[in-house]
């Protein structure tokens, strides 16, 4: 357990490094952690926003956050950043799955940005009514005074892209 300490210790080091821009120091920690204790699941998922984000190697982010899940489970960041990668990508079918899979399993769950998420997906299918719903929702368990202004610049956004007839379910509070 004293070990495990010490690699928490490192993390938060290599957190730190990330938040001053120092991705390079930072990622070298972190594959440094994971030699030593390669089950440690929050090392495996910020290695894989730096993959991912920051080197453009989606293969890779998408190894490291399916790891960070797997080894610790409890963590919720690399389900939402898992959920980025695979909207970015395009695979909306398999972020909407991954979602399902993590709404059900009730734990930790920043539910605010999985709504906005499933709204991004709806929005770049053209489901502009489901989008707006889920801005909505978004916006509703919201507590971030910017992210609740992001989320009414989605609706309006959706808005501006609707049909009449859509616009007239949205006023008038009709379900799809």
């Amino acid at each position: 357990m004293e070990n495990l300490s010490v690699y928490e210790n490192l993390f938060i080091k290599a957190d730190s490094l990330i938040s001053e821009g120092k991705v390079a120091e930072a990622k070298e920690l972190l594959e440094d952690i994971l030699e030593q204790c390669p089950d440690f699941g929050k090392a495996h998922n910020h290695l894989g926003w730096i993959h991912y984000n920051k080197l453009s190697n989606h293969e890779k982010g998408i190894y490291h956050y399916k790891l960070a899940m797997k080894f610790d489970p409890k963590y919720p960041a690399p389900y939402l950043n898992y959920a980025y990668l695979l909207v970015d990508l395009g695979k909306y079918s398999e972020a909407k799955e991954h979602i399902r899979l993590t709404f059900a399993t009730g734990d930790n769950i920043d539910y605010c940005n999985f709504y906005s998420e499933l709204g991004r997906i709806a929005e770049l299918e053209g489901e502009y009514t489901l989008a707006y719903q889920y801005y909505k929702k978004s916006k509703d368990l919201a507590f971030n005074p910017q992210f609740i202004e992001n989320m009414k610049i989605n609706t309006r956004r959706v808005c501006d892209k609707m049909s009449i007839f859509e616009k007239l379910k949205i006023k008038f509070n009709k379900k799809i």
